[in-house]
């Protein structure tokens, strides 16, 4: 038994240069390793074997990383590739899967396995007797990978693996250690040339860790190598793109090699390559459906050629996708904590306005307290307990007015309060006690009475157009009802200031856009001298500037999107820390640069809001009005916003008015 170990370790020191006999090792320059390298230095995946090996600067799909470690970076969506090959016809056979799981938290891993097998060897004795004919040797190679990008045109990987020999009874293993490197270099360089994107420089050191295995008695180590290679893919039209590659490869102790390669892709279903790897042609095509891609690879080997086949499979959402649903339920969450907090302010500030208005009441101060309401219905117009505290107050009002002597004011206030809280006994008493002596003063018929207390509802409800019809009958029918007169011009001088009111919301918002807008556009050419031309005449009523067209976050190269990204993120934590100004600031950047990014609009007109809110509370109606529209230009037509404008101008309007500004 001794003695056919010995003889057979001779054999086994034969196998270990295997890679000489395995057809894909090429032609004679491979020979030069005299079996030190690993049948894995060759690398797996028909599409790069059909490339001619020119592969280092492409380095994409799941089994990239088997060229340069740093292609894993480049994978979006996780993929599977399988692949295996019966060789030469000799007991060859070589099998090859690789997992690839990009993660844009973490950055992509990637996870292989690849087994090279030869069966049915001859074991011999010192004189040349079979002892076994059927040894085996197997080969096999753990993978995990992990690249991730550094910056806008570099990218990195690193692939750690573990080597495996079986021979006999005998085995070994060991660690090795591969990196690479990817960068787009003219993106590096500062250009922004469809060409710089296109270009792409790669660099992969093999076995940085050498393998060292040892069978029986000296080890033997797999090579350190490196690969420099260049790739240029370059789309012609929707349905042609052309890829050429080229790599440069030298392994200690050996000559250095030249692969080379091109591809030509048809509708993105059909690829065509041919290839030269060193002494070796080579070529291959792939179809692609779907999610589904099939490859095949052929090599004109010198001991006989050589057919590959692989299948391809990518499937579940893309990194960005992932990063994008992530920050979107990221950002549902903090939306929800945020209008949580945005109804409590608000509601904070009602229930302020509420309590005061009471206080008013208690001093019998009703005009007070309708101040405060008035505030308070501006905010929250459906707020409970507002309708009731209004309703005392109006009747408190008409009760003033009654005992001045004032009917008519006094009637319209309590039909205000009848309108609030219909079922009112007191209301309904004081007001049909006005409504007497009004009648007595005037004497009105029932049948004007009855169009009188018609109208009168009409008014306090706010239905002014109703309201005027009303009163213009009645005069009709006693021209000298001077209660009735008076009512009326209040009825007129009310729509006129709800118009004026409407038509400087408009006028305003109008010219507050159009401001927007050219500020846009001169954002979009700085170069344009300012005295070049006259600036543009301010908006009006009836004429409106076309509005420019917004830019959108995929328009924006990927330096930008990353810095609306981050302004955004700073934003959000503004509104994390209560930092009202600075998550003003922040979304604002992002809106003007991305109005479509993530909910921009959404959070920059909440911010808007509640500016509004405070100064509105603060009595600074101005400033309340202008942060309120700023909020309806981000989000035009919002239901909140409106009503907050709204009113806000016929408060404004009814000020105006009482100080004589009109």
């Amino acid at each position: 038994m001794k003695n056919l170990t010995r003889n057979t370790s001779v054999l086994f020191l034969l196998l270990l240069g295997l890679p000489m006999l395995n057809p894909v090792t090429g032609a004679r320059a491979e020979l030069e390793d005299g079996g030190g390298r690993s049948v894995f230095a060759r690398g797996a995946g028909e599409r790069a074997l059909g490339l001619g090996g020119a592969f280092c600067a492409v380095a994409d799909g799941p089994a990239g990383m088997i060229w340069n470690p740093a292609g894993l970076a480049l994978q979006q969506r996780r993929g599977l590739y399988v692949s295996h090959s019966d060789l030469v016809g000799m007991g060859f056979s070589e099998q090859t899967g690789v997992l690839a799981l990009p993660s844009w938290k973490l950055g992509n891993f990637g996870l292989g396995l690849r087994r090279f097998g030869v069966d049915g060897i001859e074991g011999r004795d010192g004189r040349g007797t079979i002892v076994d004919d059927n040894l085996e040797d197997a080969e096999t190679e753990i993978l995990l990978g992990y690249g991730r990008p550094i910056g806008e045109a570099w990218h990195m990987g690193l692939l750690f693996k573990y080597q495996q020999q079986k021979l006999a009874g005998y085995s070994d293993g060991a660690p090795g250690l591969d990196v690479g490197f990817l960068t787009r270099p003219l993106v590096a360089l500062g250009s922004s040339s469809p060409l710089a994107d296109e270009l792409r420089l790669g660099l992969a050191i093999r076995n940085l860790i050498e393998p060292e295995i040892r069978l029986i008695e000296d080890p033997v180590k797999d090579p350190t190598g490196l690969r420099l290679g260049l790739a240029l893919d370059h789309e012609f039209s929707e349905n042609v793109a052309l890829l050429v590659s080229a790599d440069v490869e030298k392994t200690r102790e050996m000559d250095t090699h030249l692969h080379a390669g091109a591809e030509l892709v048809l509708m993105d279903l059909l690829a065509l390559r041919l290839g030269h790897n060193a002494d070796m042609l080579t070529a291959g095509a792939g179809v692609n459906y779907g999610n589904l891609a099939v490859q095949y690879a052929f090599e004109d080997n010198v001991i006989e050629t050589v057919h590959r086949f692989g299948v391809g499979f990518s499937f579940g959402p893309s990194a960005e996708e992932s990063r994008r649903a992530a920050l979107a339920a990221e950002e549902q969450v903090l939306q929800e904590r945020v209008m949580q907090s945005f109804r409590q302010r608000e509601l904070e500030r009602v229930e302020q306005l509420l309590a005061q208005a009471d206080q008013a009441l208690e001093k019998d101060d009703p005009y007070g307290a309708l101040d405060h309401l008035t505030t308070c219905r501006i905010l929250s117009p459906d707020h409970i307990g507002l309708d009731s505290l209004s309703a005392r107050s109006y009747l408190l009002m008409g009760r003033h007015l009654e005992e001045q002597g004032d009917l008519t004011e006094a009637a319209v206030a309590l039909q205000r309060s009848l309108a609030l809280q219909p079922d009112n006994p007191e209301a309904q008493v004081a007001l049909a006690r006005v409504n007497e002596q009004s009648d007595q003063q005037v004497r009105r018929s029932r049948e004007l009475r009855t169009l009188l207390d018609q109208a009168l509802a009409d008014y306090a409800q706010g239905n002014l157009e109703l309201a005027r019809a009303g009163f213009t009958a009645i005069l009709d029918q006693n021209p000298d009802d001077q209660e009735v007169r008076a009512l009326l011009q209040n009825t007129e001088t009310t729509l006129r200031l709800r118009e004026e009111a409407s038509q400087a919301m408009t006028q305003a918002q109008q010219e507050r856009q159009a401001q927007q807008e050219r500020r846009a556009e001169q954002e979009r050419r700085p170069e344009r001298p300012t005295t070049a031309t006259a600036p543009p005449p301010p908006a009006t009523a009836t004429t409106r500037p076309a509005p420019a067209a917004r830019p959108r976050f995929a328009d924006l190269d990927q330096a930008q999107q990353r810095e609306v990204a981050d302004l955004y993120r700073r934003g959000l934590q503004a509104v994390r820390e209560n930092r009202p100004e600075d998550a003003v600031r922040f979304f604002e950047l992002v809106w003007n640069r991305a109005p479509d990014y993530m909910s921009v609009a959404e959070n920059l007109k909440r911010e808007y809001l509640v500016q509004g809110m405070d100064a509105f509370a603060a009595g600074q109606l101005d400033r309340s009005i202008e942060a309120w529209e700023k909020a309806d230009m981000v989000v035009p037509g919002d239901p909140r916003t409106r009503g907050y404008l709204t009113r806000a101008y016929e408060h404004k309007s009814r000020i105006q008015k009482i100080r004589g500004e009109n």
